[in-house]
């Protein structure tokens, strides 16, 4: 451990001047992309918390305290900030939860993705004896989630209250109702390096081509890395190789705007990913396929898994059993626009809501901060 931390200190950036004093602290360098959709971020400063930079200051300070771990490091940082709220959108962080217990500072999480029983902070659902230990060990003031089936899971866990306010990034896309065309496939790839591509994932990205060309559909996939990356460039070949032809890559960049490609599509498909569930919230016809074994431990991912859906639904499949696929998405292809929104409402409890510009989000923070007496509506994006 002592050789481990010795690593990071010699390998990490620093930084030399004490924090500056700051109401609002971001938890995570990597939540910016959430949080500055809602937050004024002149008036916050970042707390690094994976260790790529270090506070000289604080790290001293403490070494002469005899605090020696991060968390004592990430403490000292809020404490020394004089900070009112500390907030993230790594939802998933179980160090946040020990936060608002070790200072004053009042606690806010914005959920930022689909949130699995594998692999994923609901793993510990599934140590029931302990679930009591683990509640009142974690606390969070405030935790603004997708939908109410999150909520409720995460309440199991956490202590503090929720609030469905749905995906903050889709929220602030406002829905394009323009003409439809296509089948929009989201692209589930990943590195070699970093998964291997189960056979069952290639079986069903031929089978949507195979759809579409017998349905006369342009089929698109919406790629997942930045393009010019070492990771885009091997997503594009293995769709190359896996298809050869008729299909269209949409490679990702930051001037997509993948919520619009979306919108504009006859059906979308996913496999999983957050953004297949964020259209379903804003109301696409949106095909859930889990390609994957439903073998333990892999079956704890699928869409349905916490709400004890069937392996199959009108718009939902587990498995790659092409004739099953087909009549899904026929279903949803075919279905009249007042039937398809009666079947998802049905299914917003695990899906999300949208919340136009966040402004129902935005009218509860205010209110909630107002009765702790912080003056939240100067940090809030208008």
């Amino acid at each position: 451990m002592l050789l481990k931390n010795i690593k990071i200190l010699l390998n990490c950036k620093y930084s030399f001047l004490p924090p500056k004093k700051s109401e609002i602290i971001i938890f995570d360098q990597h939540s910016l992309k959430i949080i500055s959709t809602i937050f004024n971020l002149k008036n916050t400063q970042v707390l690094k918390t994976r260790k790529e930079e270090i506070n000289l200051f604080i790290l001293l300070k403490n070494f002469i305290n005899f605090k020696f771990t991060f968390f004592e490091y990430l403490m000292s940082f809020i404490i020394y900030s004089q900070a009112k709220v500390v907030t993230t959108s790594i939802d998933n962080n179980k160090t946040f939860y020990k936060v608002a217990s070790n200072c004053s500072a009042t606690t806010i999480f914005f959920q930022n993705g689909v949130r699995m029983g594998h692999n994923d902070i609901f793993d510990l659902l599934r140590n029931a004896k302990e679930l009591k230990n683990i509640r009142n060990s974690n606390f969070v003031n405030l935790m603004f989630t997708f939908n109410q089936m999150t909520s409720d899971l995460y309440k199991k866990i956490i202590t503090g209250k929720t609030f469905v306010s749905g995906s903050i990034l889709s929220n602030n896309e406002k829905i394009n109702k323009n003409k439809k065309s296509g089948l929009i496939y989201i692209s589930l790839f990943r590195p070699e390096s970093k998964r291997k591509t189960h056979p069952n994932e290639i079986k069903l990205i031929r089978s949507l081509k195979k759809y579409c060309i017998k349905k006369n559909l342009k089929f698109k996939i919406l790629c997942k890395f930045l393009k010019g990356s070492k990771k885009s460039y091997e997503e594009i070949n293995f769709y190359k190789k896996t298809l050869k032809k008729d299909f269209f890559l949409i490679p990702n960049s930051l001037e997509r705007n993948s919520y619009k490609l979306l919108d504009q599509s006859k059906i979308v498909v996913s496999s999983g990913s957050t953004m297949g569930i964020e259209s379903l919230g804003r109301k696409n016809r949106t095909v859930i396929i889990n390609p994957f074994p439903n073998i333990h431990p892999v079956k704890r991912n699928f869409f349905g898994y916490f709400t004890k859906r069937k392996n199959t639904g009108f718009f939902w499949h587990n498995g790659v059993n092409e004739e099953k696929i087909f009549k899904i998405l026929n279903n949803v292809k075919n279905c009249k626009n007042k039937n398809w929104h009666k079947i998802i409402s049905k299914c917003e409890y695990e899906t999300t809501k949208h919340d136009p510009k966040n402004m129902c989000l935005k009218r509860n923070l205010i209110k909630i901060l107002a009765q702790k007496k912080i003056n939240f509506k100067k940090y809030l994006r208008t």
